[in-house]
């Protein structure tokens, strides 16, 4: 090849390389900036999307009577107005003693500025129902009334919250009640078996433990364990606690719960998975909490299931010193999509709950299972502190920090790292175009 033809090559080459060097910068950069701008897009939608809540609301979500003779009683009750707008509300009663239950309010009227409205009914129980020991139940449920379109037709899905109303009939010699909570089962870890059992007869328990077997989905026996035990006086309730050596893998069990009370039996079934959490509480938030008032719990739960969970919903169960339910609180159900996070809206009526350090449970069910936390709860004036589970309170008036300001919080740190990044990656591009361009001149001037 000769000289002059080396140097029209050369200088074909460098152009070439330089413009190529020119637009995989450009090309880069752009894919840079248009990375960033996608990932602060995809961040802001997240945090400025609204979060899904019921227009209403209903408090409490149970009231439990102990039966007696001739037992008549007023209960209040208060719907809720989340959205403070204008609406129709209808009161209805259902269920086994809808016939033992009287509204004094069937259809009533919500104006924007009206954030809550209270409520009664009068309970006159049968007297037939003493002959039949165990649970009776009654709904009082609140159905927000459609609006209709200039043609006549209603628009818009209907909600409806309920409120329910358990009585407790006694039976004349003992019987109990029992459930079974299982906690931290993970594998190569101990699980806690946790039974619940309360006294439904007249007549006090000696001495109640509970034995729990544990199968596989092919009914085979994998273990054995064996609850402490307590005495329990009519209408007491306590809790048998047992330890359980994880050695299993992940799946799904059957635990058969023999509950025995001086000389008789109880026999309940449960299914409950280790390691393998399809659905968790990730925390609480009150805001403004005033005690005397009516406190709104936010439960951000968040599905880990590849499929959405229908129907879910949290109960909250609060007891008092004597170990007895003070509070019961239940959310409406809803339904969440795969891999997403929702808050359960309850509300607990504080009217008449006095300052303390009470126990609690909170379970959030969704089909045949359920996620249960036990709680401590403080309440003050002002303050609501609950531990046990991921939790932000907000005192009356206070600031406190919630989901939302978590989420700026991480916009801003991600914001930052992808423009440090972006800024680092432009000068670096930069200073080797010059080199480049330095080492094409080296090659022209050769």
């Amino acid at each position: 090849m000769s000289g002059g033809k080396m140097k029209i090559f050369r200088k074909d080459f460098i152009k070439t390389a330089e413009a190529n060097a020119n637009h995989k910068s450009v090309g880069r950069e752009g894919k840079m900036n248009n990375k960033f701008i996608f990932i602060a897009g995809i961040l802001l939608l997240v945090l400025l999307a609204p979060p899904v809540v019921n227009s209403l609301g209903i408090t409490p979500g149970r009231t439990t009577i102990n039966y007696e003779q001739g037992l008549e009683r007023e209960v209040s009750f208060s719907i809720l107005n989340n959205e403070h707008k204008n609406m129709q509300v209808l009161l209805m009663v259902q269920g086994e003693l809808n016939d033992s239950v009287t509204l004094f309010d069937s259809l009533i009227e919500f104006t924007a500025s009206e954030e809550s409205k209270q409520f009664k009914y009068k309970v006159k129980l049968p007297e037939q129902i003493a002959k039949d020991p165990g649970l009776h139940t009654a709904e009082i449920t609140a159905l927000e009334i459609p609006k209709a379109s200039t043609g006549g037709t209603y628009v818009g899905a209907a909600i409806a919250v309920v409120s329910q109303l358990y009585v407790q009939v006694p039976c004349p010699g003992k019987c109990i009640e029992a459930d079974l909570n299982v906690l931290d089962a993970e594998e190569n870890s101990t699980a806690t078996f946790i039974v619940p059992v309360t006294n439904r007869g007249k007549l006090g328990i000696g001495e109640v433990r509970a034995s729990i077997e544990v199968y596989t989905p092919l009914n085979q026996k994998i273990a054995t364990v064996e609850t402490d035990y307590y005495p329990l006086g009519p209408g007491k309730r306590t809790e048998l606690t047992g330890k359980w050596e994880v050695n299993v893998p992940r799946g799904d069990y059957l635990a058969k719960v023999s509950v025995f009370y001086d000389g008789e039996s109880k026999t309940i079934e449960k299914q409950f998975s280790v390691g393998t959490q399809i659905l968790t509480i990730e925390s609480i938030l009150v805001n403004n909490f005033q005690l005397g008032e009516i406190a709104k719990l936010q439960i951000l739960v968040e599905n880990k299931w590849n499929k959405e969970l229908k129907s879910v919903f949290a109960n909250l169960l609060v007891y008092n010193n004597d170990n007895q339910i003070m509070a019961d609180v239940k959310s409406a159900g809803e339904d969440i999509p795969a891999l997403t996070k929702k808050e359960l809206l309850a509300y607990w009526d504080t009217v008449g709950v006095e300052e303390g350090v009470y126990d609690g449970k909170l379970m959030v069910v969704y089909g045949q299972k359920s996620t249960d936390k036990n709680l401590v709860l403080k309440v003050s004036e002002n303050s609501l502190d609950i531990t046990g589970v991921g939790y932000a309170i907000r005192p009356k008036g206070g600031e406190g920090i919630n989901i939302t300001t978590i989420l700026i919080v991480l916009v801003i740190i991600l914001l930052v790292a992808n423009l440090a990044w972006f800024i680092f990656f432009s000068r670096f591009l930069k200073n080797r175009k010059e080199k480049r361009i330095e080492a094409g001149k080296v090659i022209r001037a050769r």
